[in-house]
């Protein structure tokens, strides 16, 4: 949901900010005063291509900045691949600004970051939906249509759909997994006996990670033999000798000799205690001395065979530069040999699991298509029912499934054909409707789908063009019934559609070197001015002022 949104220097806006209600928000001004303006800038910061004829005359680049209330779920979604890392809190918002210089040039930021502007498209496409007189670019999307469909399906639905994606992507990477096992197969009948003769020299030999150092330490205890248990055998005996004081019963002495005077001079107390500690440590170190030198081994046969498999283990390290390497290379080499024999693990593993996902995505692909042929007719008759109250009673519309092939949306194509009038022979709808009837299919497909949980905000620019009088009231109930579950912000010049609002913003056109426009909350007094004026009386009129109140109270 968009929580806040600030414009400055955009065109002829000055400075704005708004701060859309959670239901249903209108912006409103005479026409030429910049309504528009506002959808543009929205466009912006969702990423659209920006022109440097955007920048104003009040500084040298344009700057809109947007908050946006996101949860988690959406934070998984696909579409924010590009941004998610750059959110560390879903519930700080998404902070979404974009800076457009007079040069062309701009900045994206998410949260404060750099981001690309693709990035921030696919993003925006999931927050925010505008639904315009250019609709039909949009509605004459296959994928759009599809959309559609799956979205009146609700929630059930919506399990479908993601179980397709998810068995499309399986499938994908299977398909990709015997690729590249049948590529690796065809170019291994010249290497089979260079990988044969590594994986039987690594079988033989059978390294151990960490083996090489462990074989070089034992070596040099075993050439070093004499030498460590003269070492260690001497200093156990000058610590404690079999006959004699030694260090250790020496120092035993000097700390009783120590103790007994400090009976005398406390301050020696001390000294006698670091002497104990001296004692102490000097019996360990003649424990692990005598251990030591108990445990040497004059082994020549074991150095023998502890020289003879280093041998090996460096052989191994001379061909692959490491212990861990060799080990790793004769496991590839198992693997590949697998794969050049058709082994289970090999292709035919590969190939029976591709042929598992295949089955997968088809029954995924019929389930979803099963569905929607039974949606589309549902689809089609609530779309007509609100139609009629949007003044086309005579509408027929039809939801038409194609075959197409299979990806990660299923197998169909889905159409949305529509006769204005009767006799007239169904088409798509983009060439079927005119502007004003374009808008009112928009308005009746996005409120018969409730596509709320694809596009949190739907943004409506002037939809209402070539209606009046009931059906200008049909299309701001309709307005307001979706504002029950999706966040609305409609621009408009119909007084009955504005009169709905729970939020009411005004754009002005301030005369002047240069001409400006301004934006400004309304209170309950200017929402009655206001509604005066769209009414086509004098906004400070006493009859207009209680005509655009009844209005009001009837809403």
């Amino acid at each position: 949901m968009l929580e806040r949104l600030q414009v400055d220097n955009l065109v002829v806006l000055r400075s704005a900010e708004i701060e859309p209600a959670p239901g249903m928000t209108v912006i409103t001004g005479e026409t030429g005063a910049g309504k528009t303006i506002l959808a543009g800038a929205l466009g912006l910061v969702l990423g659209a291509k920006g022109e440097a004829g955007l920048v104003g005359p009040h500084a040298e680049q344009v700057e809109v900045e947007a908050t946006f209330r996101i949860t988690e779920d959406m934070l998984r979604d696909d579409a924010f691949e590009g941004v998610r890392e750059l959110i560390d809190d879903v519930d700080d918002g998404l902070l979404v600004s974009r800076r457009l210089g007079a040069d062309g040039r701009g900045r994206t930021l998410v949260q404060g970051r750099s981001a690309t502007r693709g990035a921030l498209e696919d993003a925006g496409g999931r927050l925010v939906g505008v639904v315009s007189q250019h609709e039909s670019r949009r509605l004459a999307k296959p994928a759009a249509q599809r959309a559609i469909l799956d979205a009146f399906g609700g929630d059930k639905q919506a399990a479908k759909v993601v179980a397709m994606g998810a068995a499309w992507r399986a499938l994908v990477a299977a398909r990709g997994a015997r690729e590249q096992a049948e590529a690796e197969a065809a170019g291994l009948a010249g290497r089979i006996a260079e990988l044969e003769g590594i994986a039987e020299r690594i079988a033989e030999i059978q390294p151990r990670a960490g083996e090489l150092d462990e074989l070089e330490v034992e070596r040099q205890r075993l050439r070093y033999a004499d030498v460590l248990a003269e070492g260690t055998s001497g200093a156990a005996a000058l610590l404690s000798p079999d006959d004699g004081a030694g260090a250790l019963g020496m120092t035993g002495e000097a700390e009783r000799a120590v103790r007994a005077a400090a009976d005398r001079d406390p301050e020696l107390a001390p000294i006698a205690d670091e002497l104990r500690e001296a004692v102490i440590r000097l019996e360990e170190a003649s424990r692990s001395l005598h251990a030591y030198a108990d445990g040497i081994e004059h082994d020549p046969a074991r150095l023998e065979q502890v020289e003879a498999r280093l041998d090996r283990l460096t052989d191994l390290v001379r061909r692959h530069g490491s212990l861990d390497e060799a080990i790793a290379a004769g496991e590839e080499a198992e693997r590949l040999l697998a794969v050049a024999r058709g082994d289970a693990g090999g292709l035919d593993a590969v190939r029976a699991a591709e042929t598992a996902a295949q089955a997968a995505a088809d029954a995924a692909a019929a389930a979803l298509t099963k569905a929607r042929a039974a949606l589309g007719p549902k689809l089609a008759t609530a779309v007509q029912g609100h139609l009629a109250d949007l003044g086309m009673a005579d509408a027929a519309v039809e939801i038409e499934l194609a075959e197409r092939d299979l990806g990660v949306s299923g197998t169909d194509e889905v159409r949305i054909l529509l006769a204005p009038n009767p006799g007239l022979k169904p088409a798509p709808i983009a060439d079927a409707a005119s502007g004003g009837e374009l808008s009112r299919v928009a308005l009746a497909l996005r409120v018969a789908a409730h596509d709320r949980d694809a596009v949190p905000t739907l943004v409506f620019d002037e939809v209402d063009a070539g209606v009046g009088g009931a059906t200008a009231v049909a299309v701001g109930q309709k307005l307001r019934e979706l504002a029950a579950s999706t966040q609305v912000i409609v621009i408009t010049h119909l007084a009955q559609i504005a009169a709905l609002a729970d939020c009411h913003y005004r754009v002005l056109k301030v005369a002047g070197d240069p001409t400006e426009t301004t934006i400004e909350v309304l209170d309950d007094g200017g929402v009655d001015a206001e509604l005066a004026r769209m009414l086509g009386g004098d906004a400070s009129a006493t009859e207009a002022l209680e005509l655009a109140r009844k209005l009001r109270v009837r809403a």
